[in-house]
């Protein structure tokens, strides 16, 4: 049996899409993580990261983007937002932060996602 050029083109489409599937879903993949599992670690640096956990301080500067500090007790990491100001946005509030980390204590956001308040609590 003969390998025919269509069976390579073939092979090689295949292997391309499986390879573009992988890639587009690894950032929808990516697990929670907290302040001390990211801080100081080089591994994530230049990756997407999600991390979950507290507002520590919220800082609104004069171009308008907010600089806030993340922590977990034992850690706290910086981050930078430029979009819009989530509603709900304080101090002692979980959120979680979405964006690139450009240092190990340093990340730029791309997106906040504060919980919502329930009249429950």
């Amino acid at each position: 049996m003969k390998i025919k050029a269509v069976h390579i083109i073939v092979f090689v489409l295949v292997a391309l899409s499986a390879f573009f599937a992988y890639d587009a879903f690894t950032s929808y993949i990516n697990p929670y993580l907290t302040v001390s599992q990211v801080a100081g670690n080089d591994k994530y640096i230049g990756k997407e990261v999600q991390i979950l956990d507290t507002v520590a301080t919220v800082n609104l500067r004069e171009d308008g983007s907010l600089l806030l500090d993340l922590t977990d007790g034992k850690a706290t990491i910086t981050v930078t937002y430029s979009g819009i100001q989530p509603q709900g946005l304080k101090e002692g509030q979980k959120i979680v932060a979405i964006g690139k980390l450009t240092s190990p204590y340093h990340m730029n956001a791309t997106q906040l996602l504060v919980k919502c308040p329930s009249k429950y609590e």
